[in-house]
């Protein structure tokens, strides 16, 4: 009697478990969480990280993580000091079928995991040759650059978001995840933060969040609560908006 009881136990628990599969990762969810990694990892001084895609194949599961099979070509560019005849450089890094796995967080995030950096013969770089100019140029570099998806199927209005006057106006507040840079176009750690539907606003932590308005007249957004509290951005179009004197904070994609 105990084997039976114990032996129809793990018969009724195999389904249960089976039923609570993760819906797979897309190859879009890779490469947005891709380029945000790799945005995230970009050098310290360089002004601007591009990712061509030109190959990501999805491989077979193993328990909650998702392997990934990428080709790509990383292209970093710095644009130097021109007061001093330097023009930077750029730099072009190769990812030749590398594995790469992606699993969620406790947030239903996906997070992608291997090796980041391209070093050795895979990177190439090279000094500019004059102000504003590649040494690699971009259209020589393959491949596709990630776009993100906007969630505006069909013909749907543009957003709309409360302001101050209480109206409904076209937005042209991005909604969605910032990334805030310094003097010299630097990431700052811990400034980004992500807008919501509703007014709402987090850091990245999801810990310290508070309450945002937006007003489409002045072009402003005004925070309270939270880690930017008190805060107000100017100058807001759909790439981001200054929020000090030395901080611009644009949409993280």
């Amino acid at each position: 009697m105990y084997l039976q009881v114990h032996l129809l136990f793990f018969i009724l628990s195999v389904p249960f478990l089976t039923t609570n599969a993760a819906t797979p990762p897309s190859v879009n969810d890779f490469k947005q969480a891709f380029e945000k990694k790799m945005q995230y990892l970009k050098p310290t001084g360089y002004e601007k990280r591009t990712v061509k895609f030109v190959q990501v194949t999805p491989g077979k599961a193993t328990g909650s993580n998702y392997p990934f099979k990428v080709s790509a070509y990383i292209h970093d560019y710095d644009e130097g000091y021109s007061a001093n005849n330097y023009y930077g450089q750029s730099c072009l890094g190769k990812i030749d079928n590398w594995i790469f796995t992606m699993y969620q967080d406790e947030f239903d995030e996906w997070i992608v995991q291997g090796k980041f950096s391209v070093t050795g013969d895979a990177l190439t770089c090279a000094d500019n040759p004059s102000q504003g100019v590649m040494s690699i140029p971009m259209e020589a570099v393959p491949g596709t650059e990630y776009k993100p998806v906007i969630n505006n199927p069909g013909n749907q209005k543009p957003t709309t978001v409360k302001t101050e006057t209480n109206k409904q106006v076209p937005s042209s507040l991005y909604i969605g995840e910032y990334a805030c840079y310094g003097t010299g176009g630097r990431l700052m750690a811990g400034m980004g933060f992500t807008l919501l539907n509703g007014g709402n606003y987090y850091d990245l932590d999801k810990r310290r969040g508070g309450k945002f308005t937006y007003n489409a007249q002045k072009a402003t957004i005004s925070f309270s609560g939270g880690f930017l509290g008190g805060q107000t951005g100017k100058n807001v179009t759909v790439t981001g908006f200054q929020l000090s004197n030395t901080v611009y904070c644009e949409p993280w994609k």
